[in-house]
């Protein structure tokens, strides 16, 4: 890569360590703030609950529409997963008995 020269450089290393470290002292100092702590923690907090409304708002259009959810599908298509293995299952029993009635009958 071109930039692995580059980065490899001591000097870019430090330049980038120092950088780090600044902005870790910031970001360190703003949590410290119960103000900014408490306004992160609020911004999070209204986050996940416009996901939760949003999905359940989602999930009653999707019921009103008669349309499957994505859970919905996730559980059919586990469904025809294990019915496809039992036909298999039982495909494999036809065969078999299939072929030691041929064997011993011909």
């Amino acid at each position: 890569m071109p930039f692995d020269g580059i980065l490899g450089n001591p000097l870019l290393k430090k330049a980038l360590q120092a950088g780090e470290e600044q902005v870790g002292k910031v970001v360190g100092k703003l949590l410290a703030s119960e103000g900014v702590a408490a306004g992160v923690q609020s911004l999070i907090s209204g986050a996940v609950q416009a996901r939760a409304t949003l999905e359940r708002g989602v999930s009653q259009a999707l019921h009103a529409a008669n349309l499957p959810s994505r859970d919905d599908v996730d559980a059919l298509r586990r469904k025809l997963d294990e019915l496809e293995a039992m036909l298999d299952g039982l495909a494999e029993k036809v065969d078999r008995e299939r072929g030691g009635k041929r064997g011993g009958g011909e």
